[in-house]
């Protein structure tokens, strides 16, 4: 006679947060609907803010089939894909992914942080509320257009024709890159706002009703917190250091350019402490005669701020890096399941391509440092061109009372997707 199955339902609270803390996010959502108790304690979980750490990037995307109410969710642990329902109103694109939130905006181009796997969302200060923007209103009253600015913080300030630009237009010509210094979710959140024109840089804390503009400096090409401060990488290579901590802001620049204007760079902590500057560059594939097909090469720079220059890396031994419009990040291959060692996940993030052309084909794939090789990251692709897919690593820790709630609910996409071998 077999014994019979052990009934898990009835593991002890503590040791049940254990096993959960160790579960990539869809096994953690399975798991909560075992039973009544496993619920109460994946509850418990989330609102201790102790929900698990080590989550593997997933990508974020648009489908046909889901419209403006869902997105798709491809997990990269499982390569496998999932339906994740979006709350009410509708956002119209994103431009920055941190800590599992997205920095998304709607259809006047005003921002607002959203976390899809809880739904709870905050909103960021108004379009108005930033240097280069006024309003323009019609006779009752009504906001019609934005008029933006064009000046950096040169003296004597030389500006240029103001530009009038639609609601639903603006935030898709203006909003380069967003970052988040921390979780919303555990406490004081700032985010980074990397905007035209001309790539500068406006930051706001969670709360605040305005943007405050940097002028130091302009032609950011991305942005990292560490250790409390703000680390921008201009498009030459150089490096600001911002404390926004006391009350004025502290700048300071720890690496002059390092080269000339490049196509697009990216920053990087690594988890070793190394700050790490990925260079992406594109050039006509000489195999094409059409003379317009571009192939694409990242290189990675170990950054060294005592003798001032950049020294090329031959590898990233076991981890892996992640590019594009969210936060550029560096993960080991080791504790995140399914990512591959020594390779690179990009997503299309070219400003100029993406906005003169919304149905293009978009560059998404994982590339090999070691052979200076592509794959597609499943074939086929399931995304839709608007907006461009994002990477996003989840985060299930519930949001304080600020936020407005919406819980959300992760169910298994319809369609199946196969993953491209590596």
């Amino acid at each position: 006679m077999e014994a019979p199955a052990p009934d898990w339902s009835g593991l002890p609270a503590d040791i049940l947060i254990s096993i959960f803390q160790l579960l990539q996010c869809p096994d953690l959502l399975r798991s909560a609907a075992v039973c009544t108790f496993w619920q109460k304690v994946y509850s418990t979980l989330r609102r201790s803010g102790v929900c698990p750490s080590r989550q593997t990037p997933c990508l974020l995307y648009c489908t046909e089939a889901a419209g403006a109410k869902a997105l798709g969710m491809y997990s990269l642990s499982e390569r496998k894909a999932y339906s994740l329902p979006l709350p009410e109103p509708p956002i119209s694109s994103w431009i920055g992914s941190s800590h599992g939130w997205l920095v998304t905006m709607d259809e006047k181009s005003d921002l607002m942080l959203l976390n899809p796997n809880t739904g709870d969302k905050i909103a960021l200060p108004h379009v108005t509320a930033m240097e280069h923007v006024k309003p323009i209103v019609n006779e009752d009253g009504i906001l019609e257009k934005y008029k933006l600015s064009f000046y950096d913080g040169e003296l004597p300030r030389v500006e240029d024709t103001p530009y009038a630009c639609h609601l639903d237009r603006y935030g898709d010509l203006v909003y380069l890159k967003a970052i988040l210094s921390s979780d919303p979710s555990a406490g004081e959140c700032t985010v980074m706002l990397i905007h035209q024109p001309y790539a500068q840089l406006s930051f706001a804390k969670v709360g605040d009703a305005h943007w405050n503009w940097l002028q130091m400096h302009s032609f950011y090409a991305d942005c990292k917190h560490h250790d409390g401060c703000f680390y921008a990488f201009t498009a030459a290579g150089a490096i600001d250091v911002f404390d926004l901590n006391g009350p004025s802001v502290i700048h300071r620049r720890i690496l002059p350019n390092l080269v000339q204007m490049v196509q697009k760079c990216y920053i990087v902590q690594a988890p070793w402490g190394d700050v790490l500057q990925i260079i992406k560059e594109e050039s006509l594939d000489p195999e094409q005669p059409d003379g317009e097909t571009y192939i694409t090469a990242y290189e990675v720079y170990k950054v060294d701020f005592v003798e001032l220059k950049r020294a090329k890396m031959r590898g990233l031994g076991e981890y892996a890096l992640f590019t594009g419009k969210s936060t550029t990040s560096c993960f080991s291959a080791k504790d995140h399941p399914g990512l591959m060692a020594n390779h690179l996940y990009f997503t299309h993030d070219d400003h100029d391509e993406l906005l003169s052309g919304k149905d293009d084909p978009r560059d998404i794939g994982v590339y090999d440092l070691e052979n200076d090789t592509r794959t597609n990251l499943v074939d086929p692709e399931p995304w839709m061109t608007w907006f461009p897919p994002i990477w996003f690593t989840p985060n299930l820790a519930k949001a304080d009372a600020m936020c407005a709630c919406t819980q959300g609910v992760l169910t298994s996409a319809s369609t199946s997707v196969v993953t491209a071998s590596s």
